[in-house]
């Protein structure tokens, strides 16, 4: 692997720094480097590999001996790659002289003021970057919303799990309607009959917990796992937490089991000649009138099942609304985060943006010169054009950081400027674009910190000159969790207080189509022979960092789903049959075949699932909103506009769902064979 730029520590940064088993990382070998994680999956990397890493005059190859998690510099949002390398390794670049432009430290300071610390911080030119911890934690909100996800998900199956105990206990009480009769009528009373049923589930539930503690220890490290590449998760409580969740579900589970058990009460000793039924629903009328049907017989008695009696299949629709709308839910936040409608969240709206270290070369070794930036400008607009890709301009996002002094306190701020845009080009949430150079627009998160309003003064010490600038506007933006700033294209910026420079945005001037950009994409990689090359999606993929695990996260949803469903279909086509014994042998009697009756219980089945999946689907944005818009507003998006893809949300996943329905109660339907005309008679 050749690589153009990184950043390279030493022995002093290893207490940051963890490997895949969450171990510290307490030595390194000379010749070996670790490399911080996520860096294997982009580059195809593998332990045992070599790296070369060349810089000005001195060349050595590596031997990459593991990926670890950096607590400082590890996030997808920090944008930097750390390399481990050994002391002795690394005074080989430290006594290089031609590398002394790029040296650096990172210092971790400890104080409980860090308010007055940032005040004396804020008049120095010379620090790239300067966060509190609470800052450096928020960096990993995109893994640990991937946690939260795996958490929201083992609540939904609990939530789930008790509504299909609720099942259970139903059909057994509905099984042994003869056996509850019996004892109501020797005199047995509705609490020790009540007691019965506790005792059999206690027994469940403790087997089951005992096995699901021994479970969920090599489960739970799995899940843990796959949304702990960059952070260091663990159970930190050892076994005792799993114990108590153990004991908190068999007391839930005993307790519900004891509220399902009320039905009990309304058994009476009639109920076991009657064959379980007590009578039928000549009181019930629906707007649904058979006179009025022209519906196929399976159908309208499907149907009819439905409106005269809502409240027996709620029960299907609950435990299918929730897997599918939290699902749906996710997939919605996958393909908003795989859109380009979050673009203004990091800037402005381009074509393409190039951000691989390759071209950005240039421009970091010759950051001292003012013209520079113009310059690359211009080279890549004329090799575009010779490409045959006519360009209407070129620019650079360039994040500055400046002290400022706003209510008699000094601050160090971070602020963005492209001189070759407008400031009414972006997008802004109250308030009006800066008008002039002593103009700016802030985020709601600086607001807070500065203590301004639309309105105030800010003062900037631009280097040179010290000027009052009026807030005008305030925007939403992720980048640098929201706390930055925006100048005036024509504000007195020097390249001497640049921290920051993500990457050129380019604009065509023939307005090109999507597919066309998508076109040009590869062509400016072929002519580059470089690969970080993107659209406005894909830009914003590359923001994230978290675009493929979400994709998997979606699948690992819509498998558990699937098993959901699978059970409740299952479980209730069972009840279904079972309570419908009568009514099944009835029809027979009287003529119906088994494909009639079959396909009533299938439609029945179909009409109730597809009715939740409908009700998923118009209730996926709202709900979604309400637990995913604070995430987005801890990263500094206050108002994101979601992206609802019909082919994803509308058809692939919900088919899925319905697919697994249909297969599932189909194959439970065909139990109904086994009932025959004869048994209307039966009476055990």
């Amino acid at each position: 692997y050749e690589i153009s730029e990184c950043l390279v520590g030493s022995e002093m940064c290893i207490r940051d720094s963890f490997l895949e088993d969450n171990q510290e990382l307490t030595e390194i070998a000379d010749g070996e480097i670790y490399i911080t994680a996520g860096s294997f999956a982009r580059n195809d990397m593998h332990v045992g590999d070599t790296i070369r890493i060349q810089m000005k005059n001195t060349d050595k190859t590596f031997r990459v001996a593991g990926e670890i998690k950096d607590a400082l510099l590890g996030s997808d949002l920090m944008g930097n790659t750390r390399f481990l390398l050994s002391e002795n390794d690394f005074k080989a670049y430290e006594a290089d002289k031609s590398l002394e432009p790029y040296l650096g430290r990172i210092f971790q300071v400890e104080t409980d003021d860090t308010g007055t610390l940032s005040a004396e911080l804020a008049s120095a030119t010379n620090i790239l970057f300067s966060s509190e911890r609470a800052t450096i934690r928020l960096s990993y909100v995109m893994d640990m919303i991937l946690a939260m996800l795996v958490l929201v998900l083992s609540i939904c199956l609990i939530i789930v799990s008790f509504v299909i105990l609720k099942f259970v206990i139903t059909f057994s009480i509905r099984e042994e309607f003869r056996e509850i009769g019996v004892m109501k009528a020797i005199g047995i009373r509705n609490a020790k009959i009540r007691r019965l049923y506790i005792v059999k589930y206690l027994a469940m539930a403790i087997v089951g917990g005992i096995v699901g503690f021994f479970v969920s220890i090599p489960f739970g490290n799995l899940l843990i796992a796959s949304v702990s590449k960059k952070m260091v998760l663990g159970n930190e409580g050892g076994y005792l937490f799993n114990a108590i969740g153990v004991l908190a579900v068999i007391g839930l589970m005993v307790g519900f089991a004891y509220l399902c058990t009320g039905k009990v009460r309304k058994l009476t000793p009639v109920d076991a000649i009657r064959n379980g039924q007590t009578g039928e629903r000549y009181h019930k009328k629906t707007i649904y009138r058979l006179s009025k049907s022209r519906a196929r017989t399976p159908f309208y008695m499907a149907l009819n099942d439905i409106l005269s009696a809502p409240r027996r299949f709620i029960t299907i629709v609950l435990p299918f609304f929730i897997c599918s709308v939290f699902m749906l839910g996710v997939v919605m936040v996958t393909s908003t985060m795989q859109s380009k409608s979050m673009i203004t969240c990091f800037g402005k709206e381009s074509d393409i943006y190039i951000t691989d270290p390759k071209m950005m070369k240039t421009v970091l070794v010759d950051k001292d010169q003012e013209p520079v930036l113009q310059e690359n400008y211009q080279a890549i607009a004329d090799e575009l054009e010779a490409a045959g890709m006519p360009v209407d301009k070129v620019s650079m996002e360039v994040w500055y950081k400046y002290a400022c002094e706003a209510n008699g306190k000094l601050y160090s701020v971070l602020f963005q400027q492209n001189t070759e845009t407008h400031t009414t080009d972006y997008t802004y949430e109250k308030g009006t674009p800066p008008q002039n150079a002593y103009e700016i627009a802030i985020t709601p998160m600086i607001a807070d910190q500065l203590g301004v309003e639309i309105g105030d003064t800010v003062t900037i010490d631009f280097g040179t000159e010290k000027r009052d600038c009026v807030v005008t506007a305030l925007f939403q933006t992720m980048n640098q969790l929201g706390k930055v700033g925006r100048l005036h294209e024509e504000a007195p910026t020097s390249m001497k207080y640049s921290t920051t420079m993500p990457g050129f945005q380019v604009d065509f001037s023939d307005h090109p189509d999507e597919k066309e950009i998508r076109t040009r994409v590869k062509k400016i990689k072929e002519l580059y022979g470089i690969t970080g090359v993107f659209d406005a999606a894909g830009y914003c993929v590359d923001c994230m960092g978290v675009g493929d695990t979400m994709d998997t996260v979606c699948l690992l949803l819509l498998a558990i789903t699937g098993i959901v469903v699978i059970l409740v279909t299952v479980l209730m086509e069972r009840s279904f049959i079972s309570t419908e014994h009568g009514q099944i042998a009835l029809l027979k009697a009287i003529g119906f075949s088994n494909r009639s009756i079959f396909w009533w219980h299938v439609i029945r089945f179909m009409l109730v699932a597809g009715f939740a999946e409908i009700l998923a689907v118009v209730l996926t944005r709202p709900i979604t909103k309400l637990w995913c818009d604070p995430i987005w507003a801890m990263m500094g998006a206050t108002n994101v506009d979601y992206y609802f893809s019909p082919v994803r949300i509308i058809l692939i996943y919900p088919g899925i769902v319905l697919a697994i329905t249909w297969i599932a109660v189909s194959v439970t339907a065909f139990h109904i064979r086994r009932i025959r005309g004869t048994d209307i008679v039966n009476v055990e």
